[in-house]
C-alpha cells in the first residue's frame, strides 16, 4: 500500500518584525485567521524574508524514536512548521475522503518541538523583558495544565491584566480590557505612557516557564541582598528542596542547583499539573517573590532554543482538536476533491522590540531645532521620535496627524540599539541634507 502522509497540525510564528508593511499596518490588524494566513501567502509569493531565516525546528533527541514509532514527520513551512502523520485513506459513502492514522496516538501523548536559534537576531528584534529574575524559556502548548488558559488558535497564554503595582519595562504588554492590549513606555519627559497594540494575543512573560535544573537567579532592582532562601514546592504545596545563601557582602545573583532525581521534567514526562513547581524566594530587606517553573531535562537543548512547543493529542482546551470522535484526522476532502476542513493551524504571535528612533548628525553637529515637530522632538541637538516605534525588516513610514505618510530613515540593524535610563533607543546617523539641516 502506498505510504500516505497528511498534515496533523501546523504552527505559524507571526512576528511583527517580518509582517509589517510600508504603511505600518501588520498581520495583527487582521482579526480573522483566514485573512492572516492569506497575508502570509502573499508574503510567500513575494519571496519576503521570514522568521525561519532565524529559527529552525527540531524534535528533542530523547523523543525522536517516538516520532518514528507513531509515523510522524516534522517539516518547516513558511513562517513556521507542520507535523505530518502516516495515514490510510477511508472513503465515506458520500464521497468524502477521511484519513485514519496507521498508528493510534494515545490521548495523553504530547509532541515536543524545539524552536531553535539559527542566528542571534531573534533576541535583538523581539519584544521581551531585559531584566528578569530567571532567564527562563518560552513554553507553548494547546493544554492549560502547565501555563494557564488561552484561546484558539494561540499556543501562548493570555497577556496579564494591567497591574498598577507593577513596575513595567519599555515594550512590556498589559491587557486593559477585551481586545485592548497596550505596550508600556516612559516618554522623554519621564511620564508613563501606553501604546495600543493591534492583535488579540501575544507571547508574553506568563509563557516563560521552562528552566534547567541549574540556573542563575538575579535580584533585579533589589540591593543589599546578603541572605536569601529558596523553597521549591510541588503543585500540592509540598516542599521538594530548599537552598539557602548567606554572604558578608551583598550579591547581585546566586546560582541554583536542584536535584533532578527529585523532579518531574519535560520532555519525557506526560503533560500534567504535576510538572508545575512553585519557587518561593525571600531575602534581606523584605525581598519576597514567587515564580512558577517547569523543569526541562536537557539544559543544552533549552539554552539553544527560544522556546518549546508541546502539542498534546487531546488537550484540555476546546477548539484545539487534532482528531474527530472516531479517531480520524480533522482534515478531509469533500466529494469535489477540495480539502475542507484543513488541518488545524496554531499561532504564536510575537511583537517587535520597540525603540525611540534617535537621529544624530554623522559628524556630531547639532541638527536644526524643531524639525518635523509632529513626529520628533529636539533634545541636546538630536531629534528623537515622540513614541517608540517597532523594529521592522522593511522600511516603514511615519504617519502625520492628517493620516498622510512621511518618510524618515529607519534603523538599518539592531546594532544601533542602546538602553539608557530604562529607555530603548535606536540611533540613526544622518548626514547634513535638506531632510536634516544643521542648526544655524
Amino acid at each position: 500500500m502506498r505510504t500516505l502522509y497528511k498534515p496533523l497540525f501546523e504552527v505559524k510564528l507571526l512576528h511583527e518584525f517580518y509582517l509589517t508593511d510600508r504603511t505600518g499596518n501588520n498581520v495583527f490588524d487582521l482579526s480573522a485567521q483566514a485573512d492572516r494566513l492569506d497575508f502570509l501567502f502573499q508574503k510567500y509569493e513575494s519571496f519576503a524574508e521570514e522568521i525561519n531565516n532565524d529559527l529552525s525546528y527540531e524534535v528533542p533527541e530523547s523523543c525522536q524514536d517516538m516520532l518514528k514509532n507513531y509515523g510522524l514527520k516534522l517539516l518547516p513551512s513558511y513562517s513556521g512548521l507542520k507535523v505530518l502523520i502516516e495515514v490510510k485513506l477511508k472513503k465515506l459513502g458520500s464521497g468524502v475522503s477521511t484519513y485514519e492514522p496507521i498508528q493510534k496516538l494515545e490521548d495523553d501523548l504530547h509532541i515536543p518541538i524545539l524552536i531553535k536559534r539559527r542566528t542571534s537576531r531573534f533576541d535583538s528584534i523581539s519584544n521581551q523583558k531585559v531584566e528578569r529574575n530567571i532567564k527562563s524559556t518560552y513554553l507553548f502548548s494547546n493544554d492549560s495544565s502547565l501555563s494557564g488558559s488561552r484561546n484558539f488558535p494561540y499556543l501562548h497564554t493570555e497577556v496579564a491584566n494591567h497591574d498598577a503595582a507593577i513596575e513595567y519595562e519599555q515594550g512590556e504588554l498589559a491587557k486593559f480590557g477585551p481586545n485592548d492590549i497596550r505596550a508600556f513606555y516612559v516618554d522623554t519627559a519621564n511620564n508613563k505612557q501606553w501604546l495600543s497594540k493591534a492583535g488579540k494575543s501575544f507571547a508574553n512573560e506568563n509563557d516563560r516557564l521552562l528552566c534547567g535544573t541549574n540556573f542563575s537567579y538575579s535580584f533585579v532592582n533589589a540591593n543589599n541582598i546578603s541572605k536569601a532562601d529558596f523553597i521549591l514546592k510541588d503543585h500540592l504545596g509540598n516542599i521538594i528542596q530548599e537552598l539557602h545563601f548567606k554572604a558578608s557582602n551583598p550579591f547581585a545573583n546566586v546560582h541554583l542547583a536542584f536535584d533532578p532525581k527529585l523532579l518531574k521534567m519535560l520532555p519525557e514526562e506526560k503533560i500534567s499539573n504535576e510538572l508545575v513547581y512553585q519557587l518561593e524566594v525571600s531575602g534581606t530587606s523584605s525581598f519576597a517573590k514567587s515564580h512558577k517553573v517547569v523543569f526541562y531535562s536537557d539544559m543544552q537543548e533549552l539554552s539553544s532554543s527560544i522556546g518549546v512547543i508541546f502539542i498534546k493529542v487531546k488537550g484540555n482546551i476546546s477548539g484545539y482538536k487534532l482528531f474527530d470522535a472516531s479517531g480520524k484526522l480533522i482534515t478531509r476532502k469533500n466529494q469535489f476533491n477540495v480539502t475542507d476542513p484543513a488541518a488545524p493551524v496554531f499561532e504564536i504571535n510575537i511583537s517587535s522590540k520597540a525603540s525611540f528612533w534617535r537621529y544624530i548628525n554623522n559628524r556630531n553637529r547639532a541638527l536644526q531645532n524643531g524639525l518635523y515637530s509632529d513626529l520628533l522632538q529636539t533634545i541636546d541637538a538630536v531629534l528623537i521620535a515622540k513614541e517608540p516605534r517597532p523594529l521592522t525588516a522593511k522600511t516603514t513610514l511615519f504617519r502625520l496627524p492628517d493620516s498622510s505618510l512621511f518618510y524618515l530613515p529607519n534603523p538599518t540593524g539592531t546594532q544601533e540599539i542602546h538602553i539608557e535610563n530604562k529607555k530603548i533607543y535606536s540611533d540613526i546617523m544622518v548626514p547634513e541634507s535638506d531632510l536634516f539641516p544643521l542648526a544655524p
